[in-house]
């Protein structure tokens, strides 16, 4: 009897000193059970679920249209852009558009019809990490010319030997050549759903189209009335024009 009672007293002694620490690692292992199993269910939804919840870094995409310039073009193109994102801020991508302008000057008082097809690098950054940030993006490359537009041509009068002689003057340019072009770009993003926010920007860019210059020179004579001859000489030479606008884009980022 005494042997049974010292065996049971040497029990309660033994659960009342291990008995914690026994119920501390059975829930220190059921802990570590959850967390695994979390982590798990996390890894589980997939590269996609995880890039929809605002990635800190992956693929972007910047989608806009030109509304309006500021002279006035309407609906004068779109860009789309695709890049990666190495961290909340800074971005590298590469995008296309095409560009449409009406009464685009050149040089002195000359206007064209221009259509572009700018294809670009870009760097952009997003200041904040918040809903609403303002962006700026940096791009540079080449703008293709699509058409071949020609200027409105000036044309004047100057008499040689009142009446009998007179040589008439046109000129004009036709370009057939884009260049290479910068922007600048200063916008902010708001997100409305998960990754998925509305674009506002204001851009400048500056930009070359080259061709050809045109002036002709009719030589004209009259020695009996209602007789008048004439001789054409046309004068060619290279021409470089420079560019720049300002344009307002609204469009999507995801």
């Amino acid at each position: 009897m005494k042997k049974l009672t010292g065996i049971i007293l040497k029990l309660l002694v033994l659960a009342v000193v291990c008995g914690p620490r026994m119920v501390f690692a059975q829930a220190d292992d059921n802990t570590k059970a959850v967390q695994l199993a979390t982590e798990r269910d996390v890894k589980s939804e997939g590269g996609f679920q995880r890039w929809m919840v605002e990635k800190p870094r992956g693929l972007y995409n910047n989608t806009s249209f030109a509304i309006v310039s500021e002279r006035g073009n309407l609906f004068s193109g779109m860009q789309t852009i695709f890049g990666y994102k190495f961290n909340p801020h800074l971005g590298v991508g590469g995008g296309v558009g095409i560009e449409r302008f009406n009464n685009l000057p050149t040089y002195s008082y000359y206007t064209g019809n221009f259509t572009l097809m700018p294809v670009f690098a870009e760097v952009r950054y997003t200041v904040l990490k918040t809903r609403f940030t303002p962006v700026i993006a940096l791009q540079g490359g080449y703008k293709w010319l699509i058409n071949t537009p020609t200027t409105q041509m000036d044309e004047w009068m100057e008499w040689v030997y009142p009446p009998i002689a007179w040589n008439y003057f046109y000129n004009y340019d036709t370009y057939t050549r884009g260049g290479m072009f910068a922007a600048l770009e200063i916008g902010v993003n708001a997100r409305v759903y998960r990754r998925f926010g509305l674009y506002a920007s204001v851009s400048y860019s500056i930009w070359s189209v080259s061709g050809t210059n045109h002036y002709w020179v009719y030589q004209a004579t009259e020695m009996s009335p209602g007789d008048v001859s004439a001789i054409a000489t046309e004068y060619t030479q290279d021409v470089l024009a420079y560019q720049s606008i300002f344009l307002f884009r609204l469009g999507f980022t995801f």
